[in-house]
Parts: C-alpha cells; sequence; structure tokens
C-alpha cells in the first residue's frame, strides 16, 4: 500500500499542513487497464497530488469526485467503462474515501502503524480493520483487501560520482535510499533518503539489514566488497548486485558459493547497450524493478 514512498511523504507534508486527504484506490479491473488494483492517488484539501491513475479525462474526474468528497465527506464509488469496445482498453472501478486531519487520517493513518499487515476496508462506509497478515489485494463481497506495504528500499554501497545516477534513477523509481560508506562524499549523494557513514568497515557485519528489500555495491574495492557482500549474504535481502568485470564477477561467485544463489546479480545490471552512468543506472534499477517482480 505504501511501497511508493511518495505516498508517505506526501501524507507527511498534508500531515504537517493541517490538510484533510481523499485517496482514489483502483479496486478491480476487467481487461486490459493502466493501473491495476491497490494502486491509488492521493489528494490534498488544497489540491495537491500524489499518483497517476490512467488518462487525462480519468485524472480529471477522479479529482473532481475528490473534490466533491471533501464537500460532503461522503465515500464515492465510480466506474470507468471505455465507449468504444473496439479500443483495447479495458473497465476499472474506483473507491474515493475521505481521511480527515482531526481523526488523525482514520483508516490511512491506522494502516501507517501497521506495516506488514493487511488493511480490510468496507465499500459501503467508513468501517475497517487491520489483518495481522499480508494478504492478496482484492475486492471480495463489499470489502477491498490491501497489504501494507513499507517503500521498497535499496541499500547503495560506495558514495562517489558514479552512484548519483542510481540514486536519481532509483528516486524515480519512489524507492527509498540508503547510502552507506566509510567516507561519504555528500556533494555526489545528497539525494538519498539516509547516509550511513561507517566508523570501522567491518561494522557493517553487525548491522542490522531486515528493513532492506534490495543492495548493489559500488564501492569499486575488492577488500571492501568482500566484506560488504559477506555482510548481504547472511541477510534476507532479495537482491544483491555487485560492480565489476565478468572475470572477476566468476571468481566471486566461486569463492563465495554463490553458483545457487538467485539473489546474485553480477556483474550487475541487464545488458541494454549502453555505457554511460545514466544508462548503467537505468540497467541496474530495471534489473532490481524485474527481481522485485517476480520476473527473474
Amino acid at each position: 500500500m505504501f511501497s511508493n514512498k511518495e505516498y508517505i511523504k506526501f501524507i507527511e507534508s498534508s500531515k504537517e499542513k493541517g490538510l484533510d486527504i481523499v485517496g482514489a484506490s483502483v479496486i478491480q479491473t476487467v481487461g486490459s487497464t493502466y493501473a491495476k488494483p491497490g494502486n491509488m492517488i492521493l489528494v490534498n484539501s488544497i489540491g495537491e497530488f500524489t499518483g497517476v491513475l490512467g488518462s487525462k479525462f480519468l485524472h480529471n474526474k477522479l479529482l473532481d469526485l475528490a473534490k466533491e468528497t471533501f464537500k460532503t465527506k461522503q465515500n464515492q464509488y465510480f466506474e470507468s467503462i471505455p465507449e468504444d469496445e473496439s479500443s483495447g482498453h479495458g473497465s476499472s472501478k474506483y473507491f474515493l474515501q475521505g481521511f480527515f486531519f482531526e481523526n488523525n487520517y482514520g483508516a490511512l493513518g491506522t494502516a501507517l502503524e501497521n506495516i506488514g499487515k493487511t488493511l480490510i476496508r468496507s465499500i459501503k462506509d467508513d468501517k475497517f480493520e487491520i489483518l495481522n497478515e499480508r494478504s492478496e489485494t482484492k475486492l471480495e463481497d463489499d470489502k477491498f483487501y490491501q497489504e501494507i506495504q513499507a517503500a521498497y528500499s535499496l541499500l547503495i554501497f560506495g558514495s562517489g560520482a558514479h552512484v548519483a545516477s542510481l540514486i536519481s534513477m532509483a528516486n524515480l523509481m519512489a524507492w527509498k535510499t540508503t547510502v552507506i560508506d566509510i567516507q561519504i562524499k555528500e556533494e555526489y549523494v545528497f539525494l538519498a533518503d539516509e547516509l550511513i557513514e561507517l566508523k570501522n568497515l567491518e561494522d557493517i557485519l553487525t548491522m542490522d539489514l531486515s528493513s532492506y528489500n534490495a543492495s548493489v555495491i559500488l564501492s569499486h574495492s575488492p577488500k571492501t566488497d568482500d566484506t560488504y557482500l559477506k555482510a548481504l549474504i547472511n541477510s534476507d535481502l532479495q537482491y544483491i548486485g555487485l560492480m565489476g568485470n565478468k572475470k572477476n564477477m566468476k571468481r566471486k561467485i566461486e569463492q563465495f558459493k554463490l553458483e545457487n544463489d538467485k539473489r546474485f546479480f553480477a556483474p550487475v545490471g541487464f545488458d541494454i547497450g549502453g555505457n554511460t552512468h545514466q544508462s548503467i543506472a537505468l540497467s541496474i534499477c530495471s534489473q532490481i524493478e524485474a527481481r522485485k517482480n517476480g520476473k527473474i
């Protein structure tokens, strides 16, 4: 539900301003659609928004319905059905609900405090409950189930100039970005959400890495790479990427017995034929996204 960090930033910003929020969620689709169940946009009471669910017409329709929700404090239900059946576009159902500052944003605020569980909302009224386990996103009878996910989190080892493009690309993907290094060069990595400077290299071996989903080692130092890799192998991270040439990467795989570890990608990134720092960042983020979505 909050796997896109922009949602969390938007809620925090709106709360600082004392603004109400309307959430428009896709609750069901049939056929080919731009957005899928669980996707949402958030709109606050001064018209700011985050998220995109489809065409200009649809977006404006949802913004208008959000204004009506602010005015009436009544939930809205909307179904988008293409006029031209031969267009190839499917139909979508949307649920718009108000979350008000005076109530600490109701179900939305409660969900933020229950990451890893499931929010179940009635589409007929404001009733909701928290299920203490993960569930697939679905509409069942008049109840909409959404897994409450934390923002997808990328841990980047290294802070040289070559890291800046990867941070920018990961931020575009709305992932939480954390840079860790011995001597952090902040002028290159200031766009990261968090910076962790190690006093000693070996400190990484005792750090709790359970809050991160993916990692990329870009330190360009064999000794440093090995220490970081040891820490990551013993973690639960879903993706471990290491930059280097194929010969050295083959040696790393043998050294650390990673032949059957499907989390490990070295050399990191898809081969997309580019060699600029921007294309390298794109190749890495594409591979992470593919792994995240179970495509590799």
